[in-house]
């Protein structure tokens, strides 16, 4: 499956190097989250052996002229990247925001207000975040809570990508 990524110049030169990469804690800005994400992997992807953190991907190719995209006037590199689709956890880039939040990912208004009325109680948000791979479930909520499910960003994880499933790269000086 064709995916793509977006690394620092410099990641992509150790990539080279050593012929594969993979995600460091010293990276994740949310180490709760990406430990509950890492746990989730090794549960869905067959042989998945996870010794560091995820490597994210995306379906659809970044726009390398994106302010938010890279730091500014920093060398970056977007890889295109063909990754065996059994290799990758998709997920939607909002819904994953509301775990970055310690939120619970809920089906509409009145199970939020459910969930506020109770104090949000910590062991039942998170047994909603595995909605996060329910895509079909997530599609049938409620628009006017939701939003168009068709129109979200998906995002994925893999464990580690290697020098052989670089097809192209592209390089760009970050626009912060």
């Amino acid at each position: 499956m064709i995916v793509y990524t977006v690394k620092p110049e410099k990641l992509y030169k150790k990539m080279r190097e050593q012929g594969y990469l993979e995600g460091h804690k010293d990276f994740a800005m949310f180490p709760e989250a990406y430990k509950w994400i890492i746990e989730q992997m090794k549960k869905r992807i067959t042989h998945c052996a996870m010794e560091n953190y995820p490597i994210w991907l995306w379906q659809r190719r970044p726009n390398r002229n994106e302010k938010a995209l890279a730091r500014k006037e920093e060398r970056w590199v977007i890889l295109k990247l063909d990754i065996p689709e059994d290799r990758i956890l998709w997920s939607s880039f909002d819904e994953w925001h509301v775990i970055l939040n310690n939120s619970p990912i809920t089906y509409d208004e009145n199970e939020w207000d459910d969930f506020k009325k109770r104090g949000f109680p910590q062991k039942e948000v998170i047994q909603t975040w595995e909605r996060l791979f329910d895509h079909q479930w997530l599609a049938k909520r409620p628009l006017d809570w939701a939003g168009d499910y068709d129109k979200h960003w998906l995002q994925g994880v893999t464990p580690q990508i290697t020098m052989e499933q670089v097809k192209k790269v592209w390089r760009f000086i970050g626009k912060g």
